[in-house]
């Protein structure tokens, strides 16, 4: 079960192993969560230029939620959409990934995400 109050969200592995996200447990250089924080992966969309110094995203909100799908993902980040809300700051996530799902540019930045990484 998972129970917030919008601020604070608990962190805990459910029976199918997805992460729940306590926003309490920010890493210390540049309040991320620390699942992204110890992430190879994190860090390979950091060395791709895909996210600045401050972790926001250099692409468009569709790619943007694009890349959070897929990292979520591969992480097992169950609530994703509050996360990479609250880190970049950011309403209607969901509503971005529909409109890429959209996009016939989307199948070719996928594939860019696929090859990064790896």
């Amino acid at each position: 079960m998972d129970v917030h109050d919008n601020e604070v969200v608990n962190l805990s592995v459910d029976k199918a192993g997805k992460v729940q996200v306590d926003s309490r447990q920010m890493s210390e250089d540049s309040m991320k969560p620390s699942v992204l924080a110890e992430s190879e992966l994190w860090q390979k969309i950091i060395d791709a230029g895909l996210v600045d110094d401050d972790c926001q995203p250099t692409i468009s909100r569709p790619e943007a939620a694009l890349m959070a799908d897929m990292i979520s993902a591969r992480l097992g980040i169950a609530n994703k959409w509050k996360m990479f809300e609250k880190l970049w700051h950011r309403n209607n996530m969901r509503g971005d990934f529909n409109k890429a799902l959209e996009q016939k540019k989307s199948l070719a930045f996928q594939e860019k995400l696929k090859n990064i990484l790896g």
